[in-house]
């Protein structure tokens, strides 16, 4: 299954697809979160794993992506890329703890680069090209916003998770998630997160999951500690997996 995690800025993308990575890892599945946001830096220390080679650098750098998404525009990308098993992903973009792996397409880095476009592209093709096995999930954990869905990336995904929290921006956000995600053909599970006392009962769309807020996710994340999976997540888990 490859299962993509959207949203708003900051709802809880990167926290959530951690703990759903570590709750699939300790119950036996293969897991390979694909940190596919170009800005957000915090994946690995939720999951204290050090970082490693981008999918970018192994393949050259974004000047090679940008030749590689140039020659697709063409009709010119002749091989499918990335046409790989888990285990034929090259161990240099890998950083790993037991079952669980984490990849990173590519990272803004320096002023006035240019777009994330290429990275966009390679998350595309590596979805596509991807082959799972029995009892192994791919997490992808999106940079804010939908433009994965405009980059066609959610096309190669099973089913997406729509974090929301209590605010009419983010809810707002959240129809159109699921509109796009419907459209797809693919399975919408909206997760209510950082949800105070009686805001459920005044949302305008009903969440399949609510994840109550604790500040306590705030001081462990300033202390640097990991992130540990919560009663919520199995939860999630049983309806993706329903």
């Amino acid at each position: 299954m490859k299962v993509l995690v959207s949203g708003k800025g900051g709802c809880g993308k990167s926290t959530i697809s951690a703990m759903l990575g570590k709750y699939l890892a300790g119950k036996g599945y293969r897991v390979l979160i694909i940190d596919a946001d170009e800005s957000n830096p915090g994946l690995y220390r939720m999951l204290g794993l050090p970082r490693v080679k981008t999918l970018a650098e192994h393949l050259g750098g974004k000047k090679r992506a940008k030749i590689l998404m140039a020659a697709e525009g063409k009709g010119e990308l002749e091989e499918e890329l990335f046409n790989w098993t888990l285990d034929e992903v090259p161990e240099e973009i890998l950083a790993r703890k037991g079952n669980l792996a984490v990849l990173t397409i590519g990272k803004i880095e320096e002023a006035e680069e240019g777009c994330a476009c290429p990275y966009g592209f390679l998350a595309r093709k590596l979805l596509e090209g991807i082959k799972l096995k029995e009892n192994e999930v791919i997490i992808v954990d999106t940079e804010a916003g939908i433009e994965h869905f405009g980059r066609g990336v959610d096309k190669y995904v099973d089913v997406v998770i729509d974090i929301a929290e209590p605010s009419a921006e983010s809810i707002e956000l959240s129809k159109k998630i699921k509109a796009l995600s419907e459209s797809l053909g693919l399975k919408h599970v909206l997760v209510l997160n950082k949800a105070l006392p009686g805001v459920e009962d005044k949302l305008p769309v009903k969440p399949d999951v609510v994840i109550p807020f604790d500040q306590s996710f705030i001081l462990d994340s300033l202390n640097g500690k990991e992130v540990e999976p919560i009663g919520q997540i199995e939860e999630l888990w049983s309806i993706i997996n329903g």
